[in-house]
């Protein structure tokens, strides 16, 4: 869409800068004007360019002055275009009306370590921002992004400003695969709101135990940090769920998927305005406050023994840390102190085999596979999965009991 809109433009002044560029004054691109600049731009903090026409930007951008474009004109397209990975910083304001990423070198092709403001619309097409602690992208009202994918996304915070609904453009990335996983806001009414969202493709720090009764099996594995940073107006929210970030058994019955948020205590459900997109795999809600969020499903029905609650033993991290290193179901063994439990992977391989023989403190599953359990007959450490498992209460009476749990790294 970028290339069909410059093509219109009439080019009638080009300058190609071959050596390092250091603006001190006022440099200002007219409308119809090409500037291509082959190597390191800086604006000095006396220094402004006020961008109008078509700018070409190759390598790194310094900004400690001004970079804008004209109040009362919807042009000036700037491209980070370059050849080699691009940083861009410094202490200035940097204002663009439309920008546009495409730099095929590497996956995080650009480093962002200050704020810039994108008024009109970003243009997606190569290489993803990595957001350093001051480095964010802050949309103004009227603006849009298009082409995020996998090769080109914000990683990983994004503000936004004004009134008007929006698609966050974030996403984050572990051992070289990356992954957008935006989010939309509804209008919010005050039009100088500003929203903060902050994706993370790791396990929060938070206690997963701790939920609400009809919450099931939730998502460890990825978390949205949202902020109204203005005001306590509330809005509705639409996450999207991903067969690569996302357990499985947490859509595969998607009728059953909720939006969950840590209020500071325990995991909550959003419960209002409830609707959910098969076509897009979203799901929205009206959010009851902000925080951390992520994605659950309900907790299964269906009671074996009122005193056994499976659901809060269907995640685990056998991080090493002391909290929730092993699959433990509460209860089990003093109700039923003869149980044998199987667990599996994906693929149908018992990757636990375990009895208990009357023990009130059995060796629960650490999230490894013992000796022939194993193709290698070593001991494995298992990967971050869902499993499902099998409990024989083995009473002669009661009937076996088959259920889910996600393993978290």
């Amino acid at each position: 869409m970028k290339k069909n809109i410059l093509s219109s433009i009439i080019v009638c002044f080009v300058i190609a800068v071959k050596a390092q560029t250091i603006n001190i004054g006022t440099l200002y691109i007219s409308e119809n004007t090409l500037v291509s600049i082959h190597d390191d731009i800086q604006i000095k903090d006396y220094g402004a360019i006020t961008n109008d026409g078509d700018l070409y930007l190759f390598k790194n951008f310094t900004n400690n002055g001004k970079f804008k474009f004209s109040n009362n004109k919807e042009t000036g397209y700037t491209s980070f275009v370059g050849n080699d990975k691009q940083f861009i910083t410094g202490g200035g304001t940097s204002s663009f009306m439309f920008v546009e990423f495409d730099n095929e070198t590497t996956d995080l092709a650009f480093n962002l370590d200050k704020e810039i403001e994108i008024v009109g619309t970003t243009f997606f097409e190569n290489g993803i921002l990595e957001a350093e602690e001051k480095g964010i992208v802050t949309y103004l009202n009227g603006a849009t992004n298009i082409g995020v994918s996998s090769k080109s996304y914000v990683n990983n915070k994004v503000q936004k400003r004004g009134n008007e609904g929006f698609t966050f453009p974030v996403g984050d990335y572990k051992s070289q695969t990356f992954v957008p996983r935006v989010v939309t806001i509804s209008p919010p009414s005050d039009p100088i709101t500003n929203f903060y969202v902050c994706f993370n493709w790791e396990k929060a720090n938070i206690d997963f135990n701790k939920k609400e009764e009809d919450i099931g099996l939730i998502d460890m594995n990825e978390f949205w940090e949202i902020k109204n940073k203005s005001n306590e107006e509330l809005v509705e929210l639409t996450l999207i769920w991903s067969n690569v970030t996302t357990p499985e058994v947490i859509y595969s019955d998607p009728s059953k998927i909720m939006i969950v948020r840590w209020n500071g205590e325990e995991w909550i459900k959003e419960r209002e305005n409830i609707s959910i997109d098969l076509s897009s795999k979203s799901i929205t809600a009206k959010v009851s406050g902000y925080g951390v969020f992520t994605l659950a499903c309900e907790k299964k029905r269906g009671i074996i023994d009122p005193v056994i609650d499976f659901s809060a033993s269907n995640s685990f991290s056998p991080d090493g840390d002391g909290v929730n290193d092993e699959f433990v179901i509460p209860g089990l063994a003093e109700a039923y102190p003869k149980f044998k439990i199987k667990i599996y992977n994906r693929y149908g391989n018992v990757v636990y085999d375990y009895s208990n023989n009357n023990e009130l403190n059995p060796t629960w599953w650490d999230g490894k596979s013992y000796g022939k359990l194993t193709l290698t007959g070593d001991t494995k450490e298992m990967p971050a999965a869902t499993y499902w498992y099998v409990v024989d209460f083995n009473d002669g009476v009661t009937k076996p009991y088959q259920g889910w749990l996600y393993l978290n790294k």
